[in-house]
């Protein structure tokens, strides 16, 4: 155990001390592990190499800051695993991002829908509004789209309340009764 100890040590030591190899030497040595280290980090070879060529670059315009081979290592993993990191991030806000556009599009899409609904319920109430008899079809309009109540409306309509409220009573019977719901809208809601 001593003894691969001293050779990782003596290595790591041998390591420090090596000045560079030529550039190209370099790359030969670490990209495969890098490679591998980058895919196991992004789940993508193609990104993966992506990401260690431009690391490869980065070395290359600043080759002359280091003075051994351990620091070329060190740079190169550290640059790597930060490359990587920062890739995975940006992945997951745009997923993000395209959720909340994905939801907020779902969203419009049935207020939308909803608006139509309302807008056709709207319409086939307001016909049988107007096929009503007149008295009852004017309380009605006065009390849903005046929202005036009963005594209001009494008073406006020169009846009593207690008339107000029987024909109020009569138009709702009537619209419950003649207001049909369309299949139409069943598989919509």
């Amino acid at each position: 155990m001593r003894n691969t100890d001293n050779l990782t040590n003596e290595k790591s030591k041998r390591l420090k001390q090596q000045k560079i190899p030529e550039f190209e030497k370099v790359f030969h040595l670490f990209n495969p592990a890098l490679c591998f280290f980058a895919r196991r980090l992004v789940n993508d070879s193609a990104i993966a190499q992506d990401i260690v060529t431009d690391v490869f670059v980065k070395l290359w315009q600043k080759q002359s800051d280091f003075k051994t081979v351990y620091s070329v290592k060190a740079f190169l993993y550290i640059s790597t695993r930060n490359a990587c990191l920062n890739h995975n991030q940006q992945v997951q806000y745009q997923t993000r991002i395209r959720e909340t556009i994905r939801q907020q599009s779902n969203d419009i899409e049935t207020d939308g829908m909803n608006e139509a609904i309302h807008a056709e319920v709207l319409q086939q109430v307001y016909n049988i509004v107007n096929g009503l008899p007149e008295k009852c079809k004017e309380v009605m309009l006065l009390s849903y789209t005046k929202g005036l109540d009963c005594h209001e409306i009494a008073r406006q309509m020169r009846l009593s309340v207690h008339t107000v409220r029987n024909q109020k009573n009569r138009g709702v019977h009537l619209i419950k009764n003649r207001f049909r719901f369309r299949e139409e809208f069943v598989p919509i809601l």
